[in-house]
Order: C-alpha cells, then structure tokens, then sequence
C-alpha cells in the first residue's frame, strides 16, 4: 500500500511540474509581451562601435526593422529595405535596423556584406524591452515623427502596402 501511495505521489507531482512547465512555455512563447503604442528611448551599440540613443533621432519617420543573418527571410526582405531607402529617405525617412546575431561583429560583417546604407544596431534587453520583445524575426515598426508606432509588420515586408503608410505619414 505503501509503495502505490508513493507512485501514486510522484505520478501526481510529475504531472503538476509539466502543466506548470507548459504554462511558462506557453507565456514565453507568445509572440509580444504587450504589443507597444509608442518607442521608449534606448541606447544600443552601432555596428561602427558607437553608442546610439534612439530619441536623438526624434522627428523622422522611421522603420525599425529586428533581423538577423541567420534569419532567411531577414535576408530576402533587404532588398526590399533597400528600394524603400532609396525612394524615400530623400524626405526624411529612416530605417534602423536592429541585429539580433550573437556579438557586434557579426552583425557589423552582414551590414558591410550586405551593403546596407542605414544604422544598424546590436540588440539588447533594454531595447527589446522597448519593442514589447516579439520574439520573431523579421519584424518591423513602422514610426512616426511623434514616436508613434503606426504599424507592426511580423515576416518580410508587404512593399506595396508600405509604402503605402510611408506615404502618409509623410505627407
């Protein structure tokens, strides 16, 4: 009787320890922590070494974009970051691009490779933080002048309806 009180125990706390193990995987899992209204200020290092804050670039439209080198779609949307630069940046539209790869190195190695013309930054907690953490790759956060975010795109941009809302936004 003994021994089936004890199984019967462990069968139960095994079971306790799982569903709680599959609560947090699920809350974890979940693609944004609170999906933000506005850019909080952060600091982040560019891929030249320097120390960016984000509000010293208040006043412009920009896109941040969180990508990566090991990201296949990140890849197959700079294209597309490339044409939206082009076209628009002569009205005062910015992309910051933001590298969740592991160190500033390589980060700096895929900018360079990639001829990206725009500021790239390496990712850090305070800043994803500040992005309501997505925990997805390629998303982008289309924001105004204001700080304002006035779009979230999660997978590679839709050109055609960016440009879109870069249009507006900029009239």
């Amino acid at each position: 009787m003994r021994h089936i009180t004890i199984k019967l125990l462990a069968v139960l706390a095994s079971a306790t320890i799982l569903i709680l193990a599959y609560h947090v995987y699920k809350e974890r899992s979940k693609p944004f922590q609170a999906m933000p209204t506005t850019v909080s200020n952060f600091t982040a290092m560019t891929t030249d070494g320097e120390k960016m804050e984000y509000f010293l670039e208040r006043g412009n439209v920009t896109l941040i974009v969180l990508s990566a080198s090991w990201c296949p779609a990140c890849i197959a949307e700079i294209p597309i970051l490339k044409k939206l630069h082009e076209d628009y940046s002569p009205k005062g539209f910015k992309i910051l691009m933001i590298s969740e790869d592991d160190n500033l190195k390589i980060a700096a190695r895929f900018k360079k490779g990639q001829g990206i013309p725009w500021t790239t930054v390496h990712w850090n907690y305070d800043l994803m933080n500040a992005l309501g953490n997505p925990r997805v790759l390629p998303v982008s956060y289309l924001v105004d002048g204001n700080d304002d975010i006035v779009d979230i795109s999660a997978g590679i941009i839709d050109e055609k309806k960016m440009r879109s809302k870069i249009e507006r936004i900029l009239k």
